[in-house]
């Protein structure tokens, strides 16, 4: 029986990588597109596109209308990446309640669903302590407003899975870098910065970070590999800023970030950041959110991924390397730091 993949999330990051790897295998892909998204005319041509949003269920039933003889395969990744601290009804209904609606189709059409969640998801343990998945999910153990949704859309899976009989893998990336980030998130918004010499000054801290391509293949592996009502962390290592801001040094040429802000001048000027970002209709690099974050416990463990989805990592530098590369190629360094790039391209190492 042929399969076709019903994909939502597919003009983001990940799924930009997903859609490619599923058509590289000769499958069969449908997407679902909200009509506005300026990420559709990136989709591959080969790709059925259907305009809907997930919180529309006139749309999701159009979406889930399949030929007689296809197998189906749900992959769930529209969701919106929040660094709001407190409530936000919008990221709420996206994430949860448009997790519902996905839920509902697929037990409907017996369809089996790969979830895309976070490591956020997660309960925090003390410093230390490596985290790695768990069996339940409860919003009240978790920081944060993304990380909440997440929680309860995880825990609406589980739900259906032990009480409907559900198929469905739960997935949970870790920070996620790597080139082909044209919506530029948050991280690639700091690389880009910091790659052009526009930014003075950093926050001390780290993430676990895992290249974008990497949790793709992780993605596609866990449609044949992944055990229906089980979790697998996607992610790599924990990667200080400082090493960071010297990688992005290296290939781009651009001044070094040497200067760090304490964590309680960064808190006390946060107003004047979301200000400034307003002023220039952006997203703030720092928010109250993203700054718990890089001072969190990241220790998370991939090892389950890697025994059951054989899930692999490849070096952050080669990611580093490979998104600066792309932003170049996309025209989103300055030129004066091009021409610096290519005067050093001799002295830098092969990647």
């Amino acid at each position: 029986m042929r399969t076709i993949y019903l994909i939502t999330g597919a003009t983001g990051h990940l799924g930009h990588y997903v859609v490619a790897r599923l058509l590289d295998e000769g499958a069969r892909v449908r997407v679902l597109v909200q009509p506005d998204d300026a990420g559709r005319s990136r989709l591959p041509a080969d790709v059925d596109v259907c305009l809907g949003d997930v919180l529309d269920t006139a749309s999701l039933d159009r979406f889930f209308a399949v030929p007689a003889g296809f197998a189906v395969v749900v992959i769930h990744m529209a969701a919106i990446i929040s660094l709001a601290w407190s409530y936000d009804e919008r990221v709420f209904r996206v994430n949860v309640e448009g997790t519902k609606n996905v839920v509902l189709r697929c037990l409907s059409s017996g369809a089996r669903l790969i979830h895309i969640s976070s490591v956020h998801a997660i309960p925090e343990l003390p410093a230390g302590q490596v985290m790695k998945e768990v069996a339940a999910f409860n919003a009240d153990d978790i920081v944060g407003l993304y990380g909440k949704t997440k929680a309860k859309a995880s825990q609406v899976v589980l739900d259906a899975v032990h009480e409907h009989g559900l198929d469905a893998v739960i997935l949970h990336p870790a920070g996620m870098v790597g080139p082909g980030d044209h919506r530029c998130g948050h991280f690639t918004a700091l690389i880009r910065q910091a790659a052009n010499g526009k930014l003075p000054a950093a926050i001390k801290g780290a993430y676990n970070f895992a290249d974008v391509r990497d949790v793709a293949e992780g993605v596609v592996s866990a449609v044949t590999r992944g055990r229906t009502g089980e979790c697998y962390i996607l992610g790599n290592r924990i990667i200080d800023m400082d090493e960071l801001f010297r990688d992005i040094h290296a290939y781009s040429g651009a001044k070094e970030v040497k200067r760090r802000v304490p964590l309680w001048l960064a808190r006390l000027v946060l107003p004047f950041i979301r200000l400034a970002a307003a002023m220039r209709k952006q997203t703030p690099l720092f928010t109250r959110y993203s700054l718990y974050t890089v001072r969190s416990n990241c220790q998370f463990s991939s090892k389950k991924a890697e025994s059951e989805l054989g899930f692999t990592v490849r070096p952050l530098t080669e990611s580093i390397h490979d998104t600066i590369a792309w932003m170049r190629a996309e025209g989103w360094l300055d030129r004066r730091v091009k021409r610096q790039v290519r005067t050093k391209a001799a002295k830098q190492p092969t990647i």
